[in-house]
């Protein structure tokens, strides 16, 4: 086949085989080849640059690597990675503005050029084709928006970025084995090529599995007959983490935290294997900040040691705060850590209780979070809401098994208000006899609530409801949430009655759509953005979560769930979600201005401090939470007795 019929005929087969073209007739796509063009990058070459007058084509990669670049203070930053059958340079192909990035070629590079007028007979030749391109064009552009956003901060936690991309701390050679590979075959390679890890794969190159050297040690080497015949899907762990080449480095960090793993794996969009990211790969970029207060707090058997680290978390979460990271990220690392100190304050305390002369634990129990460290949203450590739960006892005095308790869990709350989580003012602590149960008197206390709908319980209620598991026998706590799930589940009245009581108060919005600020004191022309907003949307995503049966507490996986039940529309709940996230950020930093101020944090947001931008961001995002309301106000009270 002549060179040139034999590249058009593998373009067309690229094509052919890569969305959104797939969706063309053969014929578009011949036509598309006739009128373009072919051209080649050297790696390191530029092929276009930040500022550049737009060529008016869209690159299509045939063969190689990309990289998007852009200038922030004296850096040039990674903001995205095309790889093959990937296209780029479509933010201004109808236009003639200049470029807003600049491309690199990161690998000897081939591209298609594609012209304008192809393009636009190809949009115009197919709907679903067209629609596609509207998504991606929106979600690069959103991805531009948050690369060169105006209010970046130079800031670095250890002189290093935690917004590196992955592309650029992965390593790309990842040794790989088939799932019917030997052990002893498995063994070599990872001692070959000095790796702890071995990635399982598939034919077709999409990982199924990993082996580590703690399976090889676990599972083969500790038995009494070492069987290193047995095959790789014998022993791999299939539970794999994932992340994008795109994705940052401080999003692998959070897996690694949150799952207790040493190896993120590298796939693209069609999850094949790209790379391999390390715990000793983000040590070398300087993550290893995060990790080693993980190890640290491992490590403390008393709380002045938890509570030093605690002050290295702040420096974290000041750092994705600079490093623009979403709110919704920064609370899921944050309050990891949180909870990782939370869970050894229990062991410490427990501990403290033998020495004392207490003993072990006479019952089952496990502790608990509630409020916002229960949505897993806290932040700036925030008060305490916390309780026991406990086994009814059997074979000894409930009144001895029930002081026990709340001996504990005084210490549990000492423990926690030296760490910086300070009391709850209105005592809703384990150290209360009446947040410190037997497991029959929580279902009866709940029972009671849903029964007699007391409008003095409304807080209590609202509060219990955002519960999650922390430490301790998690069987009881288990038991509890599938008994109130039910409850709430069933009870239309007290889904109501928690309605109403959020529907008193609306969004402070005026007829013109303009915000109400406070009017008195030191809060006039301020909004407290969690007591007058924020509080809206929690509470109607937990209604709808409760009507439901679901037992998440997070709102961003409350609003998830409700969308995939088809409760919210698709629509709906991407616009529910990015008012969270934007609300959520507005409390964040204003929360850490007022610390380095040297100010308490009080979730009031003076107006006037606001740019235009974040001002018109505000208003709109409180504009879905009172959309929010709306909703919740037909859903329920539709059914109204």
């Amino acid at each position: 086949m002549p060179e040139k019929a034999a590249f058009k005929y593998e373009a067309f087969s690229l094509l052919k085989a890569t969305g959104p073209f797939n969706y063309l007739d053969d014929e578009v796509l011949t036509n598309i080849i006739k009128t373009s063009k072919t051209e080649i990058f050297s790696e390191g070459s530029y092929i276009f640059r930040e500022g550049d007058r737009s060529k008016h084509v869209l690159f299509f990669i045939l063969e190689g690597q990309a990289r998007a670049l852009t200038q922030i203070g004296k850096e040039e930053t990674v903001t995205a990675v095309r790889n093959k059958g990937d296209f780029f340079g479509i933010t201004v192909l109808s236009s003639d503005e200049p470029y807003p990035l600049s491309m690199m070629a990161s690998k000897d590079l081939t591209c298609m050029l594609i012209s304008r007028q192809s393009f636009k007979k190809a949009l115009a030749s197919n709907e679903e084709f067209a629609d596609y391109i509207t998504g991606i064009l929106a979600t690069r552009l959103k991805e531009l928006y948050q690369t060169i956003t105006d209010n970046h901060d130079e800031q670095r936690l250890h002189g290093q970025s935690l917004r590196q991309r992955i592309a650029d701390i992965a390593t790309e050679q990842v040794i790989t084995c088939l799932p019917m590979d030997k052990v002893s075959e498995i063994a070599s390679k990872m001692s070959g090529h000095k790796v702890s890890s071995v990635v399982v794969a598939s034919l077709s190159g999409k990982p199924v599995g990993i082996i580590t050297e703690k399976d090889l040690v676990n599972k083969v080497l500790a038995q009494n007959n070492p069987d290193l015949e047995i095959n790789a899907h014998e022993i791999m762990s299939t539970n794999l983490i994932t992340v994008r080449p795109n994705d940052f480095s401080y999003q692998a960090l959070l897996m690694m935290t949150k799952h207790n793993i040493q190896h993120v794996i590298v796939t693209d969009n069609n999850d094949v294997l790209r790379g391999i990211v390390t715990i000793k790969d983000l040590i070398r970029t300087s993550n290893s900040g995060t990790l080693s207060i993980v190890k640290q707090i491992e490590y403390q058997d008393t709380i002045k040691g938890l509570a030093a680290l605690v002050r290295d978390i702040d420096q974290v979460q000041q750092a994705l705060l600079a490093e623009r990271a979403y709110a919704s990220e920064i609370c899921a690392l944050i309050n990891e850590l949180y909870e990782r100190i939370n869970r050894k304050v229990v062991h410490i305390a427990e501990a403290q209780m033998v020495a004392d002369g207490w003993g072990m634990p006479p019952l089952k129990y496990c502790f608990f979070n509630m409020g916002s460290a229960g949505r897993k949203e806290q932040f700036a450590r925030t008060d305490q809401d916390n309780g026991i739960i406990f086994e009814d006892s059997l074979n000894q005095s409930a009144e001895n098994a029930a002081n026990y308790f709340l001996a504990l869990g005084k210490r549990i709350v000492n423990g926690l208000e030296a760490c910086g989580f300070k009391r709850c003012t209105g005592g809703v602590m384990a150290n209360n006899r009446h947040w410190c149960l037997p497991l029959s008197i929580w279902k009866n206390n709940v029972r009671n609530w849903v029964d007699k709908l007391d409008p003095k319980d409304i807080r209590n209620m609202t509060i219990f409801l955002d519960y999650r598991y922390l430490a301790g026998d998690e069987s009881l706590f288990d038991n509890l949430s599938i008994y109130t799930s039910r409850l709430f589940q069933t009870s239309r009245h007290a889904l109501l009655f928690m309605a109403e009581d959020d529907l008193k108060q609306k969004v402070p919005l005026n007829l013109f759509r303009q915000i109400i600020t406070e009017r008195k004191g030191k809060t006039h022309n301020k909004l407290n953005l969690k007591n007058a907003v924020m509080v809206h949307m929690v509470d109607c995503l937990r209604l709808f979560a409760l009507r439901e049966g679901i037992r998440e507490t997070n709102s961003f996986e409350r609003i998830r769930l409700l969308k995939e039940k088809n409760i919210f529309k698709p629509d709906d709940a991407e616009y529910f979600e990015a008012a969270y996230e934007s609300l959520l950020l507005f409390r964040i930093k204003d929360a850490f201005t007022k610390i380095k101020d040297g100010l308490e944090p009080d979730n009031l947001i003076d107006l006037k401090t606001l740019s235009k931008k974040d001002l018109s961001l505000l208003k709109e995002s409180m504009l879905i939470v009172s959309r929010l309301q709306s909703l919740t106000s037909h859903t329920f009270r539709a059914h109204k007795a």
